[in-house]
């Protein structure tokens, strides 16, 4: 599992998104994530298309707006009150199976 950071990129966080299928993936920076299904079927896999159409979408916003009140990944952190100890807890029942 790896958790990614968007700060180690000098650019500003309202600019930048990190398409990923895990959410835990951009968890400290939940507002920038876009969750996207897994990229298997080649000519027939629709998800990238339509990861096309959102982001065009969304090109003159601050996508961090736009990703929270499509996505509603904020939610995590009604339930998850520590990202620090979620990411942990998910690392370790992934290395446990």
């Amino acid at each position: 599992m790896h958790v990614k950071d968007l700060r180690i990129i000098d650019r500003d966080l309202e600019n930048m998104v990190l398409v990923d299928n895990a959410a835990y993936s951009y968890a400290y920076q939940i507002d920038n994530g876009i969750p996207i299904l897994p990229y298997y079927h080649g000519r027939n896999d629709f998800e990238l298309k339509a990861l096309q159409s959102y982001i065009e979408s969304m090109l003159l916003n601050d996508m961090r707006k736009v990703n929270k009140k499509t996505f509603k990944l904020h939610l995590y952190e009604e339930y998850f009150s520590d990202l620090e100890k979620l990411v942990e807890d998910l690392y370790l029942v992934e290395h446990n199976h």
